[in-house]
């Protein structure tokens, strides 16, 4: 019974990594082909976009067959190899009626197309797995054979890819000035300097930005008041990557004025 147990454990992994893989791999490329079909321009990095649908698919799909697909195929085998052992094809067709009623149980057409489409390719791959297994041959290629499909379709889209666009200062800046609600809404938002007055106080905002490294900006914005005989000096900096913006120093205190400044803005927009 042990040796039984151990050889539908064996048959069932197998078979469910491989229907897993194979099904969201075709889901991966499927979506992307539909994706990159509405788009004027390819986008950047279409390998891992592929790479990020492919594990996301595998997720959802191993779960399912996990559970419920290989639930039902025991059962079935179990009834086949009492009372039909030469009735393969039935133990086939049987698996795609169970898929496709999950399909229907969720009032989902196309799910229980796809449901019944997945059941059948699984019952067809059990089929062969046992077959292999029973005449003591390998079944490596049925998990090697999508691996390898899986990353020269990654490496081909990954060549296809666009190149990414040099990330510049002006980038820098706009990403640093892409927030709202904060102090930094009211310098601008390309290197340069404004002057003007608010109640009295006359007023420079100045916008500039420093290359640290490839890709590495310095964003610094300063603020000069002066009202009568009283002035102040204002710095915020942030260091500035394509994905992140952190702060990175400043000095003095915000200027008095700030707060009516921001509640003006506020009510604008």
């Amino acid at each position: 019974m042990e040796s039984e147990k151990d050889y539908v454990i064996l048959r069932k992994t197998i078979t469910t990594l491989s229907t897993s893989f194979i099904l969201a791999y075709l889901l991966a490329i499927t979506g992307l082909v539909l994706q990159l079909t509405d788009e004027e321009e390819l986008s950047y990095r279409i390998g891992n976009d592929m790479a990020g649908w492919f594990l996301m698919y595998l997720f959802y799909i191993g779960a399912v067959i996990a559970v419920y697909g290989n639930f039902v195929s025991v059962i079935l085998d179990a009834i086949r190899k009492k009372w039909l052992p030469n009735m393969r094809w039935l133990f086939v067709f049987f698996h795609g009626i169970f898929g496709l009623i999950n399909g229907l149980f969720f009032q989902d057409t196309y799910l229980a197309y796809y449901g019944m489409a997945a059941a059948v390719l699984y019952a067809c791959i059990d089929w062969w797995v046992e077959r292999r297994i029973d005449r003591g041959k390998s079944t490596k290629a049925l998990l090697i054979i999508p691996l390898i499909l899986l990353l020269l379709s990654w490496s081909i889209l990954e060549v296809l890819s666009p190149s990414l666009a040099p990330f510049t200062k002006e980038d820098a800046i706009e990403f640093a000035t892409s927030g709202e609600g904060t102090d930094i809404d009211l310098f601008p938002d390309k290197v340069g300097t404004w002057k003007g007055t608010f109640e009295g106080y006359h007023v420079q905002r100045s916008t500039r930005a420093k290359k640290l490294n490839k890709e590495l900006y310095l964003v610094t914005f300063e603020e000069n008041w002066t009202k009568d005989k009283r002035k102040g000096h204002y710095v915020m900096s942030y260091k500035v990557d394509r994905s992140s913006i952190s702060g990175y120093g400043g000095n003095s205190t915000t200027p008095p004025y700030y707060k009516k400044v921001l509640e003006q803005q506020n009510s604008k927009n």
